[in-house]
């Protein structure tokens, strides 16, 4: 409200200092400064631009921890809680990778962050001719319990929290990482962690799927009202934003799918009788951070608390608090990697790391420098980790809760940034929804569009990346050290899975398969969920491979469309 006139006084004073100015003004790099998403950005922003978006305080903004929750979802923010440390990692072997977790806890991460190998995440075993040449490839091979054991030997799953880049392979995973548990004598209730199990973005950017998208997202139901009743400290689905970033979207669009995708995997639980209130607890997000536009990103991740609540309230008529809050990690894309110049990517992960925590998420999660050049090697690992607690213990960071809130700019670009998703969400729906903008092929165009508008600037030179573009050198830097798999792992990992089926139970693996196969079989229903299959299956210890194959008998392979 214009209280005694003070906007017509700002407004006046504006305009007296843009004439005074005007020949300084003329003097600025470029005609016009427009954000990654196509947004124009004002020389300077005051309560004028405010009013023009009819900001209110407590409509828009309120306070940490409560609706909108635009500034958190904790009242207490990082008073109450730092922010988790995360390291996506997986070396070949699971003696390997155990090694690499270990050391990773000791430095300070919360726990594994599971990076599979091509193989594990498409149901293949070592030994599938599929796998030729990608075993441990780019993350590690567990391709049964027995790996499982190998890999978590001397971790305990009750004092660490384990995460998962699994999807596909979600049920399987999750199934493993309870059997362990069991093992190692950890209630399932007590299990923290995450998994990705974000199977719809994998049709539209990722292409690590399986089966077509029905049966996909019954398991992805299935995982989740399984999780809600016995894992109340887990985030079973991860619905991640940053495979549509790598893919060239921008944050509005990454924004606008990743919350379209959730309210679709909603709508398909509330459709089979589950309570939204459940299962929405357990959900979870990751945003992408891509091209280093900071502000944006920041304005992003507010604008899309405050979508995600309303949502939830308006939409799907949730009732407990927690139904609405959109818990959040951030995992850096690759995109702001480069192999020139590559220490410069320690910089970029500092930078991000700050707009991660200005942003108010619960999770970090930034690239080692050497990923450009194969899988990080310890020592790029250790750094990411460091990085991000001199953030968090260093910088005086977590001692207030939501510090941007109240600048015009970032509280503009906020609104501006909720307006737009909310109109690409209506675009999504006068399409048909999410699965008809899978068929027709919407989703796949609209990021290709942006990313070919991203390479022809950075071609210009008007999208800087130092050290690639601008600022670059005549000779090229490489790490003293980089991460190869021998492709001796591979002989390994084929003999690991035959000696398995040699020294098993087989009769009580062809038993605990055909259960499952003919669960799968049946319709999805509350009553008829796969999960206590999949768990019976893995102890008995099936093979990915031979778990995942049955299934494909069930549902058949999803084959991807062709779009001009």
């Amino acid at each position: 409200m214009d209280k005694d006139g003070e906007l017509d006084r700002i407004k006046a004073a504006q305009e007296s200092w843009a004439r005074e100015k005007a020949d300084e003004f003329k003097q600025e790099r470029k005609a016009d400064f427009v954000s990654l998403t196509g947004i124009p950005i004002k020389r300077v922003y005051t309560p004028l631009d405010l009013e023009e978006k009819g900001f209110d305080y407590l409509k828009d903004v309120g306070f940490p921890g409560s609706f909108p929750y635009t500034r958190g979802i904790s009242s207490t923010g990082y008073r109450g809680k730092l922010p988790g440390i995360v390291q996506y990692s997986g070396h070949p072997t699971p003696e390997q990778s155990n090694a690499l977790w270990k050391a990773n806890i000791a430095a300070g991460a919360t726990g594994p962050y599971i990076a599979f190998d091509l193989p594990t995440q498409l149901g293949y075993d070592p030994d599938d001719p599929m796998a030729e040449g990608e075993v441990g490839r780019v993350g590690v091979s567990l391709a049964s319990l027995r790996d499982w054991e190998v890999a978590f030997d001397g971790i305990d799953t009750g004092n660490v929290s384990v995460a998962m880049v699994a999807n596909a392979n979600a049920a399987t995973a999750i199934a493993s990482f309870l059997a362990i548990a069991e093992r190692q004598g950890t209630p399932i209730g007590k299990l923290r962690g995450f998994c990705q199990n974000d199977i719809l973005k994998e049709y539209i950017a990722r292409g690590a799927y399986i089966f077509p998208p029905k049966p996909s997202i019954r398991l992805v139901i299935d995982i989740l009202s399984y999780s809600s009743k016995h894992l109340p400290e887990y985030r079973p689905i991860t619905v991640i934003g940053g495979h549509y970033t790598g893919r060239g979207a921008t944050p509005v669009q990454e924004a606008a799918y990743t919350l379209a995708m959730c309210f679709e995997y909603l709508a398909h639980a509330v459709q089979m009788g589950i309570d939204v209130d459940a299962i929405a607890p357990v959900m979870m997000f990751t945003h992408g951070w891509g091209h280093q536009n900071f502000f944006e990103e920041i304005a992003k991740a507010r604008a899309f608390r405050k979508i995600y609540a309303k949502t939830m309230r308006d939409q799907f008529k949730a009732q407990k608090p927690e139904s609405l809050w959109a818990e959040c990690n951030v995992g850096a894309s690759g995109l702001y990697l480069s192999k020139q110049q590559y220490l410069n990517n320690i910089v970029r992960g500092a930078y991000t790391a700050l707009g991660m925590m200005l942003a108010g998420v619960q999770g970090l999660d930034t690239r080692a420098y050497d990923e450009g050049y194969g899988i990080p090697t310890q020592e790029a690992t250790l750094t990411a980790i460091r990085t991000r607690q001199i953030a968090i213990h260093e910088m005086g960071l977590c001692d207030t809760v939501d510090p941007l809130a109240g600048s015009y700019y970032v509280e503009w670009l906020t609104s501006e940034i909720e307006q737009r998703i909310l109109r690409e969400l209506d675009v999504i729906a006068r399409q048909g929804g999410v699965i008809a903008c899978i068929d027709n092929g919407y989703f796949q165009r609209a990021m290709s569009a942006e990313a070919y508008k991203w390479q022809k600037a950075f071609e210009r030179g008007d999208a800087v990346q130092v050290g690639v573009n601008s600022f670059t050198s005549e000779t090229e830097e490489r790490p003293m050290r980089i991460q190869r798999t021998d492709p001796k792992i591979e002989k390994e990992r084929v003999a690991a899975v035959k000696e398995l089926r040699r020294t098993r139970d087989n009769k009580k693996v062809a038993s605990s398969i055909e259960r499952l196969q003919k669960m799968a079989s049946m319709p999805g229903t509350v009553e008829n969920n796969l999960m206590p299959a999949f768990v019976e299956a893995v102890k008995s210890y099936a093979t990915v491979g031979e778990i995942h194959k049955a299934l494909r008998e069930v549902w058949g392979e999803y084959t991807e469309a062709k779009f001009l």
